[in-house]
C-alpha cells in the first residue's frame, strides 16, 4: 500500500461557511470500473480543514490482488475512527457518492470480509451527496454538464493535469507492472484535484439559502412600463453570477446584489400556481381556478392548465411596494414555481 499525505494553507473560499467546514469529511474513491462486484477499489482520498489548513490524505492499492484492497480499507476504517473520536459531528461530503461511492465502498468491504465503518460509525448527519442537491437545478447553471470537474472549472479551479476516465485506470495498471514513481505521482495528483473540486463546489450550497429567503431589499422596488424590478441583497455570499428567465421572469445574480425582473401587465401581476395539474384554465377570462370547479362550468369554457397559464391577477398598488413581507411571497411563490424553493434544501 501507498499512502500520500498532504498539508497546505488553503484559504477558505470566501462562501463557504467556517462553523459547517470545520465537521466536514471530503471523500473520493478511484475504481478500475463502475460495477463494484466486476471491479476493484485502488484508492481512497479524504480531505479536511482544520482552521485554515487544508489536510489531504490518500492510500493507494499495490496490488490487484483482493489483499491489496483490504489494505486500503482497513486504512481507511483506522482512519475514520479516529477521526469520529476527534469530531463526532463529522459529516461526509461526495459527489455522486450515494449513487457510486458509498455503495462501491460497501460492496468491496463486504468482499474483504470487513465491516464497513461508514455502516458502523453513529454519524450525527447523513452523508451529503452534493450532486444531488445540485441536480434538481441543473437548467440553472451555465455548464455543459454537471461533472464533478466542470462544476469547479465554472467556479475557477483549474485542476491539475492528470490521466481521467479510462486514461487513469490504464496508468493504474501501468503503475501496477513498472512501480513507476512519475506515474504513481499522477494518480494521486487526479484524485487531490477532486479532492479539492469538492471544497471549491461547497459555496454553490448558498444559492439554495439564497432561493429560501435568505436575502433583504435594500432599496424599493421600481415600476417600469412593463415591468416591476425588486433588488435584491443576498444575505449569504454567492459564488459566481447566474441568469435565468422563463415565463417574462428574469432574474439576474451577482454575488452582492441580485435584480428580478417581473413581467407586469394592465390587469396588474400574474400570480402562478406551481401545481397547474390541479386547474383548469378559462381563456375567455384569463385566469385559472380549481379544478374542482370544472364541473360548474361549460367543457367549452375550460381547458386543462399548463405551467404557463396556470395563474391569477392581483393589482400591483402602493400596499404591495410598500411592504416587503408581500413583496417576499412573490418571490417565494415564483421561486416554488420554478423548482428553485425547497421546504428542504439541504439533507
Amino acid at each position: 500500500m501507498q499512502t500520500s499525505t498532504l498539508d497546505f494553507q488553503y484559504q477558505l473560499p470566501s462562501c463557504s461557511e467556517k462553523n459547517i467546514v470545520g465537521d466536514i469529511l471530503f471523500l473520493d474513491i478511484e475504481t478500475t470500473g463502475l460495477s463494484p462486484d466486476m471491479s476493484a477499489l485502488f484508492m481512497i482520498g479524504c480531505s479536511w480543514f482544520d482552521g485554515e489548513q487544508l489536510h489531504i490524505i490518500q492510500w493507494l492499492s499495490d496490488s490487484l490482488e483482493l489483499f491489496g484492497e483490504r489494505d486500503i480499507l482497513s486504512a481507511f476504517s483506522a482512519f475514520l475512527k479516529k477521526r469520529m473520536q476527534h469530531s463526532p459531528d463529522l459529516r461526509l461530503i461526495t459527489y455522486n457518492g450515494q449513487t457510486f461511492d458509498l455503495p462501491f465502498l460497501h460492496t468491496r468491504y463486504l468482499q474483504c470480509g470487513l465491516e464497513n465503518p461508514l455502516k458502523s460509525l453513529n454519524f450525527a448527519a447523513s452523508p451529503l451527496d452534493l450532486y444531488r442537491c445540485f441536480s434538481p437545478y441543473k437548467l440553472l447553471w451555465p455548464v455543459p454538464d454537471m461533472k464533478l470537474k466542470t462544476m469547479a472549472q465554472w467556479l475557477g479551479f483549474k485542476p491539475p493535469k492528470a490521466p481521467s476516465g479510462r486514461h487513469l485506470i490504464k496508468a493504474y495498471h501501468d503503475y501496477i507492472k513498472t512501480k513507476d514513481s512519475e506515474t504513481l505521482n499522477l494518480l494521486f495528483v487526479h484524485n487531490q484535484g477532486d479532492l479539492i473540486s469538492l471544497v471549491k463546489i461547497l459555496p454553490i450550497c448558498n444559492y439554495f439559502r439564497f432561493f429560501n429567503g435568505a436575502y433583504t431589499f435594500p432599496v424599493p422596488p421600481v415600476i417600469e412600463e412593463t415591468h416591476l424590478t425588486l433588488t435584491l441583497k443576498p444575505a449569504v455570499c454567492l459564488p459566481a453570477p447566474l441568469n435565468w428567465e422563463a415565463l417574462g421572469f428574469h432574474l439576474d445574480i451577482s454575488p452582492d446584489i441580485i435584480h428580478l425582473q417581473i413581467p407586469l401587465y394592465p390587469q396588474g401581476l400574474r400570480y402562478y400556481y406551481a401545481d397547474f395539474k390541479n386547474y383548469i384554465y378559462l381563456p375567455a377570462e384569463d385566469y385559472a381556478v380549481h379544478k374542482s370547479m370544472m364541473s360548474y362550468i361549460d367543457r367549452s369554457h375550460w381547458e386543462k392548465a399548463r405551467r404557463e397559464n396556470c395563474y391569477n391577477w392581483f393589482s400591483l398598488d402602493e400596499t404591495f411596494i410598500k411592504d416587503t413581507n408581500r413583496q417576499r411571497e412573490y418571490i417565494k411563490m415564483i421561486f416554488c414555481l420554478f423548482g428553485f424553493f425547497r421546504e428542504k434544501p439541504l439533507p
